[in-house]
């Protein structure tokens, strides 16, 4: 039975989350004070901490650092009326699991205990999900450090409630990611529901993020559940969040301090339990400057960030990711026992992977379809013949920024000087064209 320590000052509050964890099954003890915590912990071993943060003498930070010394293995959750973005940061940093507001939602609570338990389960067996080894059906291959670091602090963050954005170039697997962190939480078995906040039209985007009813715009033939509600109880993934409109941005961030909402053509306020993860290629702190991302939300959305590094930045991986997508699209092909040859895996190794893991994918699939032997060849990757001699001059940055800078000129040029067409052609958003065009002072 998992052990539980709920510690506060007041009385009400100790009781009551007592009497809830009781019911449901933990082994709970309380304190009033963290130094009456510190002397129970003393010859009392426990699992779980639940601290008020603010409490006299020593307060709910103070108490973590002190648990965090004398028993590393136990994990605190801290609880207050006074939380803030910047408290929950600080306690994350500093080693808490997650950070809770009062009133407590007993429901949360419950889920983010379960996935805590998970956790605690986890590490006790040996046998359990090893990172090193992990495979496809959780989501992500990784054999490189940075990768493995990511991965770790994936699951470590998992379980908390607050939000994830997660930055990288594109192809690199934001939303694999995004799914890693819904299969290793609490919420795993509720729905994750993702959206391309970049693929939608304007006028659509808030009764795609919030419903309407019917009769409540042109073209509103009925009811609709909005993705929001979809969610519920599970998490919301927003891709592209940088492509958001400013008037959804405020809405959004209305959602994300209350959990509240409305439907287009209701005035019901209604709530949802969910959990949002947002993803971008866009730089939003340079988007924030030129007045096309709030400052507000980008704070709000930010609390935990993870960056994914492009594929040439991880070469332990390329390996591993091209035997995966060799033994997967062979398997689908009936092309059982295609191997790579060395020259294959030197020439993907010194590859710059302008599109990442998705591009290596590409490549290994037309491989296959179009492979007449026993072995994958170089000549059947078709990688761009220049790409190992821009590798070689130990210029990659310059080079692959070069190829792109070569790519929009161009393609502005077909379109006549219009950026909504040149957009449209490179098959990006007007805002990341406006973002490229700034970041290579290109006029």
């Amino acid at each position: 039975m998992t052990r539980i320590l709920i510690v506060d000052d007041e009385q009400l509050q100790r009781e009551s989350l007592a009497g809830f964890l009781m019911k449901i099954g933990y082994d709970v003890s309380t304190a009033d004070s963290a130094q009456t915590a510190l002397a129970h912990m003393y010859n009392h071993p426990v699992d779980i901490v639940l601290s008020d943060y603010k409490m006299p003498y020593m307060t709910g930070a103070d108490l973590l650092k002190e648990v965090k010394s004398r028993h590393p293995g136990v994990i605190l959750v801290l609880i207050t009326a006074y939380g803030t973005v910047d408290i929950a940061v600080d306690a994350m940093k500093s080693g808490a699991w997650d950070f809770l507001t009062k009133p407590v939602n007993l429901d949360q609570l419950e889920i983010l205990l379960k996935g805590i338990v998970n956790h605690i389960q986890s590490l006790q067996n040996p046998q359990g999900i090893s990172i090193d080894n992990d495979s496809a059906e959780q989501g992500f291959i990784a054999k490189d450090p940075a990768m493995l670091d990511l991965l770790n602090q994936a699951k470590r963050v998992a379980d908390s409630q607050v939000t994830v954005l997660i930055t990288g170039e594109t192809g690199v697997g934001k939303e694999v990611l995004a799914e890693y962190l819904h299969t290793h939480s609490g919420r795993s078995t509720h729905p994750m529901v993702a959206v391309n906040c970049a693929a939608l039209p304007s006028h659509l985007i808030e009764s795609e993020l919030f419903g309407h009813e019917k009769g409540s715009f042109t073209g509103a033939t009925g009811s609709r559940v909005g993705r929001f509600e979809e969610a519920h109880t599970g998490t919301l993934f927003l891709d592209e969040i940088g492509d958001l409109p400013i008037e959804m941005q405020t809405k959004l961030l209305r959602f994300l301090q209350s959990g509240e909402f409305q439907r287009i053509g209701e005035n019901k306020v209604l709530k949802s339990d969910v959990r949002v993860i947002a993803a971008t290629n866009v730089d939003l702190l340079h988007a924030i400057q030129i007045g096309e991302f709030r400052e507000d939300l980008y704070y709000r959305l930010n609390v935990i960030n993870m960056e994914i590094p492009p594929l040439r930045s991880r070469p332990a991986d390329i390996k591993v990711l091209s035997e995966y997508y060799l033994e997967r699209f062979a398997t689908r092909e009936g092309r059982e026992g295609l191997i790579l040859s060395e020259k294959v895996l030197a020439a993907l190794e010194s590859y710059h992977f302008p599109g990442n893991v998705r591009e290596l994918g590409n490549l290994l699939e037309r491989a296959v379809l179009l492979c007449q032997g026993p072995e994958i060849l170089v000549e059947g990757l078709n990688l761009k013949p220049t790409a190992g001699e821009k590798i070689s001059s130990g210029k990659l940055k310059d080079s692959v920024g070069g190829l792109e800078v070569d790519l929009i000129k161009n393609t502005l040029k077909q379109a006549g000087g219009n950026q909504s067409e040149c957009a449209r052609r490179l098959g990006i958003s007007e805002r990341v064209l406006r973002y490229k065009l700034h970041k290579y002072k290109l006029k």
